[in-house]
């Protein structure tokens, strides 16, 4: 049997009957593949946050499952994800990362130039030859905004972004998301472990006693997690929060979006992690948070927090992946702290093979709170 055909037996199953996926599923080549094409090229992938980009001509430079892709701010005010390689031979226009350009995006080869809406503007040395400038311009992707985290959308006909994730801000509204108008982001790191390990990773609060207990055990304790509701195409988990080292809300929601975002809402701010695979076995990670603008000021001690907990998720991530070369080794049975997993796993089957959004599952006390 293929890694991808063991992958969809595996990924298919409900709760009950659910298993950690085999190891090739973490290692594979042709699983990795089929990934970029039919998820990270075909989905609703995290950019950004629009906060970040305020003004005409910020912008935020990516790749993307090897498409390299930039999120600028228009001098209209629209933000646009477009191609970030110039259409002349190639060149990568923007470095990755956040920037600004005062009126054009110049391509550091030839000098050819483009305006901030793609519009090719124009092109050094050219007297004889007949360009033309419309079909030279910059092919742009979809890209929206949600709660103000902006995502892009590399195939042709995506489903809006407001039907991705919907009715997923009915289990949070006393957060009060839309207050939320400030954001920085951490330095990216790569992780030598695959994406979907690392999201397992990061949506479930069953390694929190073990993995995490010098940080976040101390004031996310795993003993107080819970499901709340989701399905395929997206998942809430929630918790109590303790005092620890600071003064902190009482209680959290885990925000699980596949492909690649997972976000922990307090009263206050998103705190956010993104998982995007450069191959296989490696994963860029990113971080940040957005809220309001008390939400969002750090002081040195959260700032060792959370480096502290992000270097535990690295280690154990990458631990993980070491094991995933075993050939006698198999996954065993996931327990109920892992229902969110479980979750990502039938996203997995719905996008790699076309099978239809599983059964939406809602906690009856989440009902209750919800009403």
């Amino acid at each position: 049997m293929s890694a991808l055909d063991r992958l969809r037996e595996e990924a298919i199953k409900p709760l009950e009957e659910a298993h950690s996926l085999s190891f090739t599923a973490y290692t594979d080549e042709s699983v990795y593949a089929e990934e970029v094409k039919k998820i990270f090229h075909d989905e609703w992938v995290f950019a950004c946050q629009e906060p970040e980009l305020g003004k005409p001509g910020d912008y935020f430079a990516m790749t993307l499952a090897g498409e390299p892709i930039s999120v600028i701010r228009g001098r209209d005010g629209q933000l646009r994800a477009l191609s970030n390689v110039c259409r002349h031979r190639g060149t990568p226009l923007l470095d990755e990362g956040f920037g600004t350009v005062a009126k054009y995006v110049t391509c550091p080869y030839h000098a050819w130039s483009y305006n901030l809406a793609g519009e090719l503007q124009a092109i050094p040395y050219n007297e004889l030859i007949a360009v033309d400038r419309e079909r030279h311009r910059l092919p742009q992707f979809q890209c929206g905004v949600w709660n103000g985290l902006v995502f892009v959308h590399l195939g042709d006909a995506p489903k809006p972004l407001g039907e991705r994730f919907a009715h997923m801000a009915d289990y949070f509204t006393e957060f009060e998301v839309g207050r939320f108008d400030r954001a920085s982001s951490g330095e990216p790191q790569l992780w030598d472990a695959n994406w979907k390990l690392v999201m397992e990773n990061a949506m479930e609060s069953y390694h929190l006693f073990k993995v995490h207990e010098p940080t976040l055990e101390r004031v996310s304790p795993t003993r107080g997690a819970y499901y709340l509701a989701g399905s395929s195409e997206w998942s809430l988990t929630g918790g109590s929060l303790t005092t620890g080292w600071k003064r902190i809300d009482r209680r959290y929601v885990l925000l699980s979006m596949a492909p690649s975002f997972v976000g922990i809402l307090t009263n206050g701010n998103l705190g956010w992690l993104s998982a995007h695979p450069t191959g296989p076995v490696r994963t860029m990670i990113r971080s940040g948070v957005i809220g309001t603008g008390k939400g969002t000021r750090s002081d040195s001690a959260s700032e060792q927090f959370t480096q502290a907990f992000f270097e535990e998720d690295r280690l154990i991530c990458e631990r993980v992946q070491r094991g995933m070369s075993a050939v006698k080794g198999r996954g065993g049975k996931l327990v109920d702290l892992e229902r969110v997993v479980t979750d990502f796993h039938q996203f997995l089957a719905t996008r790699l093979f076309d099978l239809p959004p599983t059964a939406f599952y809602e906690e009856p006390e989440a009902r209750a709170t919800r009403n």
